[in-house]
């Protein structure tokens, strides 16, 4: 059975348990999700249940077996291995969960770690997979291999004790060396895959800093800490400010992009840290951009 925990924020106070996790988990039908077992605080609890700031929720998924999910040689970048972890450098391009109802049953990170891990698999991956990156995002991802550490990391990324950090090339030039961007985030009504600035109810609160590592002739490069893990986050807050990321083929502008004919999107997680589940004590991984990335700032430095 694969698990999604999630703790309940001030803003999500008095919601409805299934409209929660409908928001939060885009890639399953609400149909789909109401066969599922929820949790409230552990306890077995209705679709129409209201949870209450501070509570620990949780959807138990069927296993992935249903959906057929095979091992599959595709090349890893391993950061790190360890009997509790495994540390990949993620491709741009590669979705993370399978899911027959997005379409990506083969192909993706959890195919590939199967076949990495082999007979010390276990029956259920997808639980290990505790946090995710966009499809189109490259960068340091965390996997967990044993039951014990799925369920710590799951519990260190609920309460926001794992730092993450991304470096991003935004379109213009930044009027401050040091910023922050705190906006809440939303559903566009227009389009339910893609989020925006919010001030409706069920909006939630969204907070991004960065600092300025280096500025081009009309883009800068910036590393940006995001201290709240919402869809899309980085890409939607630069560009409430004017600068979207480039390459950004969703909120970026088509006049932007032509001009920067960047390989792909510029966002790369670039630094993870967080406590062992097994040591308790700090780690700290990095994946270094990718060459497609390091090529392309050495044509805008030229």
């Amino acid at each position: 059975m694969a698990y999604f925990h999630f703790k309940i924020d001030e803003e999500d106070d008095s919601i409805r348990l299934d409209k929660f996790f409908a928001r939060e988990l885009p890639q399953f039908s609400r149909s789909f999700l109401a066969k599922c077992e929820l949790l409230v605080n552990s306890k077995k609890s209705k679709p129409a249940t209201k949870i209450s700031a501070g509570d620990l929720i949780e959807i138990k998924i069927p296993p992935l077996r249903e959906l057929k999910i095979e091992p599959e040689n595709i090349p890893l970048d391993i950061l790190f291995e360890d009997p509790a972890l495994l540390v990949i450098a993620k491709k741009s391009g590669m979705v993370v969960h399978p899911t027959d109802h997005g379409g990506h049953v083969a192909g993706t990170l959890v195919n590939a770690v199967l076949f990495y891990l082999g007979k010390s698999a276990t029956k259920n991956l997808r639980p290990g997979i505790v946090h995710r990156l966009d499809r189109e995002t490259s960068g340091c991802l965390v996997v967990a291999k044993t039951d014990s550490a799925k369920k710590f990391l799951a519990g260190e990324f609920a309460a926001r004790r794992v730092e993450k950090f991304y470096f991003a090339l935004v379109a213009g030039k930044l009027k401050t060396p040091r910023g922050r961007i705190d906006a809440p985030l939303g559903r566009d009504p227009r389009d339910p895959t893609r989020r925006q600035i919010s001030t409706a109810e069920n909006a939630r609160n969204a907070l991004t800093e960065f600092e300025v590592v280096e500025e081009f002739a009309d883009a800068t490069l910036v590393r940006v800490q995001i201290f709240t893990g919402r869809t899309h986050q980085i890409r939607v807050h630069f560009r409430s400010i004017g600068h979207p990321l480039v390459g950004d083929p969703v909120y970026s502008s088509r006049k932007v992009n032509e001009r920067f004919a960047a390989p792909r999107m510029f966002l790369h997680a670039a630094e993870l840290k967080f406590r062992h589940p097994t040591t308790k004590k700090l780690v700290e991984f990095s994946a270094p951009l990718p060459e497609e990335l390091e090529k392309f700032l050495k044509k805008l430095r030229e």
